[in-house]
């Protein structure tokens, strides 16, 4: 029993365009790294710890890091430009993997250190501790269960978006 022709060109084709994909959205970003720009720096170890908390947590799943288009008076967004300049490929030079989340339920936190309402650390801490009575209405849950040293370094971590 033979494989009818056809079958046989659309298996090949679907390989083709398959492995041009694979190459153009996996090996070619992965070979050619952008170079750091100036908002780029590498992590302390503490912030690295704070890091994999935030990953560990899924903080991600609902917080993005990549400047997206939003309006004034929605969201985390209080004033025409206030969420910072646009992202560069640079910026997430030492973010491997980099943590642009998934959902987009809460706001983006890319340069959420150099929002004046948001960059103290007492505030982050109280928001992660009970973020129900910093933002009525959040569907954030609360992270007080972790250990105070881990909260630090989460908080370390978040302030070096910027």
């Amino acid at each position: 029993m033979s494989v009818p022709r056809e079958v046989a060109q659309l298996t090949l084709g679907s390989a083709f365009f398959l492995t041009l994909g694979v190459i153009g959205t996996i090996l070619l970003p992965a070979t050619f790294t952008p170079p750091p720009s100036e908002l780029a720096t590498a992590y302390t170890p503490q912030q690295l710890h704070g890091r994999q908390i935030y990953a560990r947590e899924g903080c991600w799943y609902c917080h993005t890091q990549q400047v997206r288009s939003t309006e004034a008076d929605q969201g985390a967004v209080y004033l025409a430009g206030d969420i910072g300049p646009v992202s560069r490929a640079g910026d997430y030079a030492y973010q491997k993997p980099v943590y642009w989340g998934t959902e987009r339920q809460g706001p983006d936190l890319s340069h959420t250190a150099s929002r004046p309402q948001t960059a103290q650390r007492a505030w982050q801490l109280a928001h992660l501790k009970d973020p129900e009575a910093l933002v009525p209405g959040t569907i954030m849950p609360s992270y007080g269960h972790l250990p105070e040293s881990d909260l630090e370094d989460l908080v370390e971590y978040l302030l070096t978006l910027k």
